[in-house]
């Protein structure tokens, strides 16, 4: 190995172990969290169905909140209720960034993911029926894009509550090159907010696990999509 590969193999080394490092993951959580909120706050929102999930609230009945891992950025900003929202999120380095995000809006993190992880399973289902609200990122941590693990919708059946779903678009924004392409939403915008037609328990319980994910992808890109027609004048 040259000297020039071994100088770079060790920058490379460098790198990760910082990027990884507690104090990195603080210092971005906290940049980033400054410009959620000032992203948020400066953004002219328009905001569709939202006593769909204030109905909810008012009944003390908890559910899964799911959207897709591209519109992350503005989700907690959102989130406007008393009660808290408990995010899973991945224990990997992404997942451990989110998690400190998150927290910063008082929510606390679940570590685990959609595939796989009993034990988040468990607590996930605990909290439910405990009457706790939980977020749920179906296409996370790793993808495919836009396509539901199927753990969404095994623990609503098992904590027998329904699936709500939401979605943002901005009129000006910027998209990282990522598997998921994720949105950042520029400052002093125009936006929308839609809350889709929550899957209720009852609906589940006699559905097949298939025919339920496809509804769930349906529902949340049907949000998407009347968000996107919001913003450009055609809803």
């Amino acid at each position: 190995m040259t000297i020039t590969a071994s100088v770079r193999k060790g920058l490379r080394t460098l790198l990760r172990r910082v990027g990884n490092s507690d104090l990195f993951l603080l210092l971005a959580s906290r940049l980033i969290v400054f410009l959620m909120r000032l992203s948020f706050r400066t953004t002219r929102w328009t905001i569709v169905d939202e006593h769909l999930v204030g109905a909810y609230h008012r009944a003390g009945r908890p559910f899964i909140a799911c959207l897709w891992h591209d519109r992350l950025m503005q989700a907690p900003c959102i989130w406007k209720w008393q009660q808290p929202l408990h995010v899973l999120a991945s224990p990997h380095r992404d997942g451990r960034l989110i998690a400190k995000i998150v927290e910063s809006f008082s929510m606390p993190a679940i570590f685990g993911s959609t595939g796989n992880g009993v034990f988040a399973a468990k607590e996930i289902i605990r909290l439910l029926q405990d009457g706790k609200y939980v977020a749920i990122i179906p296409d996370g941590p790793r993808g495919p894009r836009h396509k539901p693990a199927p753990g969404v919708v095994a623990i609503a059946k098992i904590a027998k509550v329904d699936i709500v779903m939401f979605s943002f678009c901005v009129k000006r924004y910027y998209r990282f090159n990522s598997w998921d392409r994720l949105i950042f939403s520029y400052p002093f915008n125009r936006g929308a907010i839609v809350y889709g037609k929550p899957i209720r328990f009852n609906e589940l319980m006699h559905m097949d696990d298939n025919i339920a994910l496809e509804l769930l992808e349906n529902r949340i890109n049907d949000a998407s999509k009347r968000a996107h027609r919001i913003i450009n004048g055609t809803d």
